[in-house]
């Protein structure tokens, strides 16, 4: 692919996510016939080709993917859809489509349900013709929607427990009698009269069965009569022959007259019993009346699934019942008969037709139910709305199961809700579109406007806006249309003069650039001549970027002058090769160099001799700075090399300091607890106590960890100091109790001379007054003192 192709804009049925593709293709018309048979076989995404495949009408393509395709849900749904052409469950479907659909299958299950289904004839014909199973043959004879399909499926079965079983089962006519048919055994036919589902079926079974036992006993009475005949006439020639022989006979005469009036009397008995037999022929008839009557009644009252075959049965009754002598009476009954048998007839046909409208009805809700799950949106709106008009034609005016009606409601809500998440995302979508429009013509309109507009600028908007009036998507209104159309053509306007203002500029200054670009070559001619290589380098450098600054001329004058400045670059690069050769080797041993360095940092990077490790890294980062720069290219990786390397040590030495210090705060917070215990227990008197406590203090200081240098022996001189201050005392513990005493007695003798002045100074006054009170002189407590001269002597005396 070449470079510029990659910057070109896919389709989005080439977009590398599937997501987008699934959405595009859900986007796509049905008329796009192309573009989805293309999805529907190469796309990489099952999700993908099944959307694109349940929006395919072309059969041929369908019977290829449904044969082909190595994703099964795929396959299902390319079946699926040539049943629905085959049934023309979409609008706009013709015969010769629906044929080539059911031409397309080789689904045995599918073919069948067309052959009972298909609304058009030639479609079920084409698919029985191409089922050849007994078991789906017999269920399309049963079930088939068209008489003709059902007499070919029959016409094609030979098991004859299929063709039982149609005689039995099927509810249609024709294909039931046509099966009785073809059924001669007694008691399959015995069998069809007593539990065949159609009743005319049943009525011709019972007919053939009376067929048999009529033509059983028409055989059995001509066997009879036969018999009688020949006896009777032996009879009659046995009675001849005595006849002829006898002679007249007294006897006889008398014989013959008794016969006579036997035969008188006789007649007599003949005419009370043939009075007798007219009164029982009126009873009779009056009782064939009332039966008749009593089925027309019957039959009137005759309602649901089982009416017709009770209408049967009356019928037989009805046809086995002897004529009436009325024949008015006759005709009236049996009109009534016949009115009554046409209104049953009505009645089972609508209750039939209500039941057919509950079976569908329920066939519809799980439809619904089904089609509100569809993936593709698009055809489960198409399919849904069939399913919505058929169900409201069918539930017009009557009432239905209400569980099948919640079923239904169920799925409409759902469908309803997914159609309306779409529609929301729909005019979302619309909505963001015209927001990126509206953006788009304020970013050009803002461009338009600029004082310092550039050309490349200008341009690129001048594109965006023909690719936006393009392909301009679905907005939310019609306005909106003419609202960002009017302002996108308005910003276009503002900006073409623009852009070709600037064009001209660019022409003008291309053709400015050919002047110096010449000037350009001129130079680098000139650097030809000089002999400094580090020189040369710097100007060609500082030419070619001068070069770049003026590279856009016109075309055919941009080569010609390319080659000049090219072909005497060359010519100056060539005198500094060697030059940088020789940088390029000096570079090579300066980078392994700092390969080197880097190598012994990183071996020095997981020491834990912290304080010389450090000086030898700082060491490396010195003799670093020393070396010269590394090949090009290799700059930023070495360094970071090197860098990454001290920092690993740097950090770990961080941590480590950061973590001693907090066990250095630690200590000191521990040490300092020490020491205020010993402080203060240093003027305690409490020796031996006292001694035991600071030497388990001294004992516990031990245990602790260092703390920071600069803390620590201040702190430890602290401490010490507390302890030697107790211990001096303690060492000294006899003098200091003698010493105590001795102050205490200093107090005491202090004290005493304090009360001896007080004592003197009294008796002064004492002696000043005219009267002295006898017990103050007796009682005074100075009087139970020891003299001052008595303290003074015993004041050094021994404790």
């Amino acid at each position: 692919m070449a470079l510029l192709d990659r910057f070109r804009s896919q389709s989005r049925h080439k977009h590398p996510d599937a997501a987008v593709r699934l959405a595009f293709v859900q986007e796509i018309p049905l008329d796009e016939r192309d573009l989805l048979i293309e999805v529907a076989r190469e796309d990489p995404d099952a999700r993908v080709r099944r959307a694109a495949v349940g929006k395919l009408m072309d059969p041929a393509v369908l019977a290829a993917v449904a044969s082909n395709d190595a994703d099964e849900s795929v396959r299902t749904q390319a079946i699926g859809m040539l049943r629905d052409i085959a049934l023309e469950a979409f609008e706009g479907i013709g015969e010769p489509e629906s044929l080539a659909a059911v031409d397309a299958l080789a689904d045995m299950k599918t073919l069948v349900a067309i052959a009972r289904n298909a609304p058009r004839e030639s479609s079920a014909q084409r698919a029985v013709a191409r089922v050849t199973e007994s078991h789906a043959l017999g269920s399309i004879a049963r079930h088939g929607g068209h008489e003709s399909v059902r007499r070919t499926a029959l016409d094609a079965l030979q098991d004859h427990a299929e063709i039982l079983s149609v005689a039995l089962n099927s509810e249609f006519k024709d294909p039931t009698i046509a099966a009785v048919d073809r059924i001669g055994d007694r008691h399959e036919l015995e069998q069809i009269a007593a539990r065949a589902k159609n009743k005319s079926a049943a009525k011709r079974a019972r007919a053939i069965v009376r067929e048999m036992d009529e033509r059983a006993a028409a055989e059995a009475q001509d066997a009879l009569a036969a018999e009688a005949a020949a006896a009777a006439a032996a009879a009659a020639e046995s009675a001849a022959a005595a006849a002829k022989a006898a002679e007249p006979d007294p006897a006889e005469v008398e014989r013959a007259e008794r016969e006579d009036a036997d035969r008188r009397a006789a007649q007599a008995r003949e005419e009370a019993e043939r009075a007798e037999v007219e009164r029982q022929a009126r009873e009779t008839r009056d009782a064939r009346a009332r039966a008749r009557v009593a089925v027309c009644e019957r039959i009137e009252q005759l309602d649901g699934a089982a009416a017709l075959e009770e209408l049967e049965i009356a019928r037989a009754e009805w046809e086995g019942m002897p004529a009436l002598d009325d024949r008015a009476a006759h005709a009236e009954l049996t009109r009534r008969f016949d009115q009554a048998a046409h209104a049953c007839e009505r009645r089972h046909a609508e209750w039939k037709e209500s039941e057919r409208r509950r079976a569908r009805l329920a066939e519809l809700a799980d439809e619904a139910a089904r089609t509100a799950a569809f993936e593709d949106l698009t055809v489960a709106r198409r399919q849904f709305n069939v399913i919505r008009r058929e169900w409201h034609g069918l539930t017009a005016g009557t009432a239905g199961d209400p569980d099948v009606a919640a079923r239904y409601a169920e799925a409409d809500a759902t469908f309803r809700a997914r159609d309306a998440a779409a529609h929301e995302d729909d005019q979302r979508a619309r909505r963001e579109a015209l927001i990126r429009l509206q953006q788009l013509a304020g970013r050009v309109e803002a461009i338009a406007a600029r004082t310092d507009l550039s050309l490349k600028a200008g341009e690129r908007a001048l594109k965006e806006m023909r690719t936006a009036l393009g392909a301009i998507p679905q907005l939310p209104s019609k306005r909106d249309y003419e609202e960002i159309i009017r302002r996108l053509k308005a910003a276009q306007t503002a900006l073409i003069p623009k852009v070709q203002e600037l064009r001209d500029v660019a022409d003008w200054q291309r053709w400015a650039n050919v002047g110096i670009q010449e000037q350009l070559c001129e130079k680098m001619e000139a650097v030809k001549a000089l002999d400094d290589p580090e020189e040369i380098a710097k100007q060609v450098r500082e030419l070619q970027q001068q070069w770049r600054q003026a590279a856009d001329v016109p075309r055919a004058q941009g080569e010609a002058l390319w080659r000049r400045f090219k072909a005497a670059h060359d010519e100056a690069w060539k005198r500094c090769e060697s030059h940088f050769a020789a940088q390029a080797e000096a570079r090579a041993e300066n980078l392994a160099k700092k390969v080197a360095l880097c190598e012994r940092a990183e071996s020095l990077a997981g020491s834990t001799n912290w304080i010389q490790t450090a000086d030898e890294i700082k060491k490396l980062q010195a003799e670093w700075k020393g070396i010269g720069p590394v090949t090009r290219g290799q700059e930023k990786t070495i360094w970071e090399r090197f860098r990454s390397a001290c920092d690993r040590f740097f950090t770990r030495r961080h941590a480590d300091l950061a973590e001693r210090k907090a066990r250095w705060a630690e200590n000191l917070a521990k040490k300092d607890a020490l020491c205020a215990k010993v402080e203060a227990l240093r003027e305690s008197t409490d020796w031996d106590a006292t001694a035991s406590e600071i030497k388990r203090l001294q004992a516990e200081w031990k245990t602790i960890g260092p703390v920071k240098k600069s803390r620590s022996e201040a702190l430890w001189q602290r401490f010490r100091g507390a302890c030697d201050h107790f211990f001096l005392r303690y060492a000294q513990r006899h003098d200091v109790t003698r010493s105590e005493r001795i102050a205490a007695r200093e107090a005491i003798c202090q004290e005493l001379e304090g009360l001896a002045v007080d004592s003197r100074q009294s008796s002064v006054d004492n002696q000043e007054s005219p009267v002295v009170s006898h017990e103050a002189t007796v009682d005074s407590p100075q009087s139970a003192m020891p003299s001052p001269e008595s303290a003074i002597r015993n004041r050094g005396a021994a404790p």
